[in-house]
């Protein structure tokens, strides 16, 4: 393996295990504010439903940038082989 080729893979690795731990911490945290929400089951009237229709969207919006992080790491993994072999194919 060539010396440049090992520090781009060691920096993939590095970004690999920081997507890891960043949707560790937006896991944790969404089960958390879940937890918070569920505590307003006894709120009730007008403000109270308009701030469950915010909250219900930032869930939304949370969700789908985890996928987003998700499918992002996927991919970096995918290219992490590619380039290990392709390195190894020289």
């Amino acid at each position: 393996m060539s010396g440049q080729l090992l520090v781009e893979l060691n920096d993939l690795r590095i970004a690999e295990k920081e997507l890891t731990q960043l949707l560790a911490r937006l896991q944790a945290d969404e089960q958390e504010a879940r937890s918070l929400y569920n505590r307003l089951d006894d709120w009730k009237g007008q403000s109270a439903d308009y701030t469950r229709q915010q909250i219900e969207a930032f869930f939304a919006g949370l969700s789908g940038r985890i996928q987003s992080i998700e499918q992002q790491k996927k991919s970096l993994l995918q290219y992490i082989e590619i380039m290990i072999q392709t390195d190894q194919e020289r």
